[in-house]
């Protein structure tokens, strides 16, 4: 009987022990969520500097999940293109592929270079945006990269390259 018992306890306490784990997952990601929206609410009204607090701590919020914070980072990276600011939002956009590929994924990294090398070509850097299209195109032809998403960047981002318009978020 005690065997029970002490099994039952040590039951009930992992169980206790996983509940706030999750608990505490859905409320990140909650709070990652309402930043967002406030940031999303902040830059609407031109309001850059405090959309970009927001966008911020939902993406440490998002790092804390072990997850990328793509959607995160692309916004802050907007904001800083908005904000006339290319270099940092190429510089956000770079950061972005740094941890997409840390994390493996290879569509997430390789859009980021496009958009940075977007940027750059924006900014009047034609050596940056060279060099990061030079990088996309090695990464396009990893066996890893789906054929669509190839197709994709390449139609809408390096094809356009060349007639130099850009739409910085897909």
């Amino acid at each position: 009987m005690k065997r029970s018992l002490g099994f039952s306890v040590l039951l009930a306490a992992a169980l206790l022990v996983a509940a706030p784990a999750s608990a505490l997952s859905t409320t990140i990601d909650t709070d990652a969520k309402a930043h967002v929206e406030r940031g999303d609410q902040l830059f609407q009204k031109g309001d850059y500097s405090a959309a970009l607090i927001e966008y911020t701590a939902a993406a440490e919020l998002v790092r804390q999940e072990g997850e990328v914070p793509a959607k995160e980072l692309r916004r802050i990276a907007n904001t800083q293109y908005y904000d006339g600011r290319y270099q940092s939002a190429a510089h956000t956009l770079e950061k972005l592929a740094k941890e997409a590929a840390e994390y493996g994924d290879i569509v997430t990294e390789a859009w980021a270079i496009a958009d940075a090398a977007w940027v750059a070509a924006i900014a009047g850097d034609k050596i940056d945006a060279d060099r990061r299209v030079a990088r996309l195109e090695r990464l396009l032809t990893s066996p890893y990269m789906p054929a669509d998403e190839v197709e994709k960047l390449r139609t809408n981002r390096l094809g356009d390259y060349s007639a130099n318009t850009v739409a910085l978020i897909r």
